[in-house]
């Protein structure tokens, strides 16, 4: 019983990491393959990609408002055993983690649907191709062409990391079950005895 547990605990943990490290994973083999054909350092790099990724959250935002029904945030939900959270590795890869499971109308529209983006999907739209055209326009160079390249890759990345990571924490939080309550008072009390430390160095 006891090794079964333990080695429970283990696959837990293994699978845990792996879903916490893919879409990091992604964004930096996507990054390494655009810098790989062509430099995309820019004066303005770090601001615009920190733009980036503020849109690319904000439209994570409207997308999980579009498509996560209240009710699954329910803590009796979050934690119930075959409930919604309740999944598997392969289960969470083939549905939260798959981006074209979503409803992305209030953002993008398909052509002569006679539909339009809300207005937050709007701002989206206007921003992203900002963060695409501001670099490409102002230098007019392969790199600025890589750099607008990228800020939008990582746009769609704090997009879909936005998504990913809240169903992450409600998958994580459902494995974890009654224990993840002993693990938020271990952070506290480390927390606390950290301080504790600081105001004694003060």
């Amino acid at each position: 019983m006891g090794s079964e547990l333990a080695l429970s605990a283990i696959g837990l943990v293994i699978q845990a990491a792996a879903l916490l490290v893919f879409p990091f994973a992604v964004l930096a083999a996507s990054c390494r393959a655009i810098n790989a054909v062509q430099d995309c350092q820019l004066p303005a790099t770090p601001y615009i990609e920190l733009l980036s990724l503020t849109v690319g959250a904000f439209a994570g935002g409207i997308i999980l408002w579009t498509n996560v029904h209240v009710g699954l945030l329910d803590p009796g939900e979050i934690f119930r055993k075959d409930g919604p959270w309740d999944m598997g590795f392969g289960q969470f890869l083939a549905g939260p983690a798959n981006p074209f499971a979503y409803d992305l109308s209030a953002i993008l529209v398909w052509p002569f649907s006679g539909r339009l983006p809300s207005l937050a999907g709007l701002a989206v739209l206007v921003l992203g191709g900002a963060v695409f055209y501001v670099p490409v326009l102002t230098y007019r160079t392969r790199r600025a062409f890589a750099n607008g390249l990228r800020n939008v890759v990582i746009l769609f990345w704090g997009a879909y990391a936005t998504v990913y990571l809240f169903f992450y924490t409600g998958w994580l939080a459902n494995k974890l079950n009654f224990w993840i309550f002993l693990l938020l008072l271990v952070v506290v009390g480390m927390r606390r005895r950290s301080e504790r430390v600081v105001l004694k160095i003060n």
